[in-house]
Formats: structure tokens, sequence, C-alpha cells
């Protein structure tokens, strides 16, 4: 899915940061040339374009800006002046006169010498007061590389507005660069973060972590090489212990395993493993609170857990503000951090139901989008997200860990759980 961060005709967009900015400039450019006139230009320096695969480019001077007659499915690029093989800067009063000629203007507002971090000058970054928005371009691959004057462009200068603590560019040092606002300074309307060259799970496991982690919550990520842009939708894990255990003849959730945890202490471990905005757990013991604090999660104590599974499902939605649910069931201790992350990324492409599948049986846990809120919490008694999965669309997710998916009814699990706990 291609999300084009919600540009609309007459917007002005500049684009700041590094890791991208050009390319995303030409993407964009070519999506929208099948929906209007294009302009691309800069207020700072581009090297001059050579001819672009499948793309019609129209370079423009200063002396053609009144007779410009525009047409679609061509983008044309704004040149007041061209040395060493560089557009230099248009104006702010050219960028206005142009504005009333094209549906779109895509501006490349900041400069970062192809490097993924910066030292930022007074005057930067350079955005025209029609701007309508800004995207701030952010390399996630960046994350773990040594901290040096080829990784960051004004070495001596960004060390001086970001004092170091590590040799190698950490997390925070992307949350403190990312919440210092020098990618927005001086921008008018929309400001959007997006995490470019995110083409793996590894990678989008450091995108979830710092964009949990942030102030900003206009954030899209994607990759500009795979042609994917996903606005993030954040997620609420919602476990589920208020169930009674009368299979199993007693409190399975307290049973302590090898490790002096017990199971649905393991389950809230193992979900803290990534760094979610926000937690719930949903049980019946009034004890279950002093476990929930010691893990950051919300506790929701359910009155009325005879009335059956639903009640959990509706208190924790109601509990929920993020963008989607994922409901866990609290005897599942061995699901692992990649396969909760795997979920919340197919999520992010496909905005549905996310349902994991091992041998081609439904199983938990399943993440539900928002827009399906009003429906979960009409659900009665045990009949859970099953009925609600049976009548719309949902993914497919495929798993072949069946160990991980695997929960705690009988006592005959119990021993397969003890058999297992190893890879705890």
């Amino acid at each position: 899915m291609i999300e084009l961060f919600d540009i609309n005709k007459g917007d002005v967009v500049s684009i700041t940061g590094a890791g991208g900015k050009t390319s995303l400039m030409f993407f964009l450019a070519d999506s929208l040339s099948k929906k209007g006139t294009v302009l691309i230009t800069t207020t700072t320096k581009i090297f001059k374009p050579e001819c672009i695969k499948k793309l019609n480019l129209i370079f423009i001077s200063p002396e053609e800006i009144d007779y410009i007659s525009p047409q679609d499915s061509s983008i044309y690029i704004y040149c007041p002046n061209i040395i060493d093989n560089k557009i230099q800067s248009a104006s702010f009063e050219d960028v206005a006169k142009l504005e009333k000629k094209f549906d779109y203007i895509l501006i490349e507002a900041d400069g970062s010498c192809g490097k993924p971090l910066k030292g930022w000058k007074e005057n930067e970054p350079s955005i025209p007061t029609t701007s309508k928005k800004t995207i701030a371009v952010i390399d996630i691959t960046a994350l773990k590389t040594l901290k040096s004057e080829s990784s960051i462009h004004r070495f001596n200068l960004y060390t001086q507005q970001f004092p170091q603590t590590s040799e190698i560019i950490t997390k925070e040092d992307f949350i403190n660069y990312i919440d210092s606002n020098l990618f927005f300074k001086n921008s008018y309307g929309r400001n959007i973060l997006f995490f470019n060259k995110i083409e793996s799970l590894e990678f989008f496991e450091y995108f979830f972590d710092i964009a949990n982690s942030i102030k900003n919550k206009d954030v899209y990520f994607g990759s500009i090489f795979d042609g994917l842009i996903h606005k993030f939708k954040n997620v609420t894990p919602i476990v589920l212990a208020s169930g009674f255990s009368r299979r199993f003849g007693a409190n399975k959730l307290d049973i302590r395993l090898k490790n002096s945890m017990t199971l649905l202490e393991q389950v809230l471990f193992n979900i803290t493993k990534l760094n979610f905005k926000e937690k719930i757990l949903v049980g019946k013991e009034h004890y279950y609170l002093k476990l929930a604090n010691n893990y950051s999660f919300k506790y929701i104590e359910n009155e009325h857990s005879h009335l059956g599974q639903s009640q959990s499902v509706i208190l924790g939605t109601k509990s929920a503000n993020l963008d989607g649910f994922i409901f866990i069931p609290g005897d599942m201790p061995f699901l692992s951090k990649n396969s909760l992350l795997t979920l919340i990324w197919k999520f992010q492409i496909h905005n549905e139901i996310i349902v994991p599948f091992i041998n081609d049986q439904k199983c938990a846990p399943v993440l539900f989008p928002k827009k399906y809120s009003k429906i979960l919490l009409e659900l009665k008694g045990d009949a859970g997200g099953k009925e609600i999965i049976s009548k719309n669309i949902f993914i497919k997710c495929t798993f072949k860990n069946s160990m991980e998916f695997f929960d705690i009814d009988t006592k005959e699990d119990l021993k397969l759980l003890e058999m297992s706990e190893e890879n705890l």
C-alpha cells in the first residue's frame, strides 16, 4: 500500500532530514503526476537529475515562470540556476508564484551531503512560508553505526548541539534528535516524520521502539526503494486474565515456572520486551494489580467475569486509546517478541484483523483495528472475537513454531509446558 501523507491538490510540501529526501521527492512526484500537475525544486541545492526511467522531466527557468502551462503526467523541475551540475536554491517569492500554476509543489528544503544525521545551522531548514506540509526523512539504518564525520554532516556542530554519551548512534540519540524539533524549525502547517529504509523485521523493531518513545504523533514509515509508505498505527496489547480455568481445576495463571515466575508473569514479561506506549491487563484477582504495576501495565479488574470472556474484551477495548488492540491470553508463555512484531507489522500494511495460523488453524492472539471497537463492545458471553473474525475480512499470518501459540487448558497441557520450559 502507498500512502502519500494525505497530500492534497494545492499543497506545497517541504522535505527535510536525511536518508532519502531526493528519492522521496521523485517518488511522490511520480505518484502525484497521475493526479495533477507537479513541480519539484529546492531551497538549498540538489544535483541536477539525469534521465530517470519512466519519468518525463521538464526543466523550467525563471524566465518561463509567467508563461508556463503545465501538463499532467510530466514532472517540472524549477532551476533558478545550475552551477557545478547542482540546481541552486529557489527564492520563496518564486515558489509563491509557481504555487498558482501547479497542483502540487515538492521542495527539498534541507541538505545533509548524503549523511543520515547533521549539525544544524541557524538558517536551516529553509522552509517556504507557503508550505502546508513538512516531511522529515529519517534513515533508520544509521542506528548502531559509528559517529564520525563520514556519518554525520558537520560533525563538530552536531556534537555541540547534542552532547555525546556514546561512540555509536543510539536510540536515545535518535529520540533527542527528533524531539529537538530542528527538522521542523520555522515550518508551517502539518509536520510529518517518515522513517525510511525499513525493509526487515529488525529495522521495524528499531522503528517501533523509537516511534513509541518520541513526542511526535504524525509518523509514517516504509521503504522508498520498495515503493512502500505506511502511516504508523499504534497498538495496545491487552492481556486477558480473568477466566475460571474450569478444565484445569485451579487458577492456572498462578502456576510457578522453573524460573520462579508465574505463568501470567511470564506473559507480561515477554510483552515488555517491546516498547509499547500502553499495555493493559484485565483480571479478576486483586493481587494482579501489583503484578501489573511491576511491568507497567494498566490493571482493569473484571467484576463481571462470570458473564464470559466477552467482559474482558469489552473492558480492554474501553480502556485502550490507540489504533489497534491485540488480545493476548494470559496462559501463552512462549509467545515471542518477533511473533508479536510480525503481527503488528502485518497490521501496519493491511489495517485489517490479523489472525495467526498454525498448521492452517486459527489461533490467538488476534489483532483488531480500532474500527472494530463498536462490534467488540457488543460481544456477549464467551463469544470472544471468533464471531467477528468469521463475519469480516481478516489477514492470515502463518507461523511455523506451534509452541509459541500453545496455551494451558488442562493438566496434560501443563506437562507439555514443563517439558518445554527451557525455551522460555
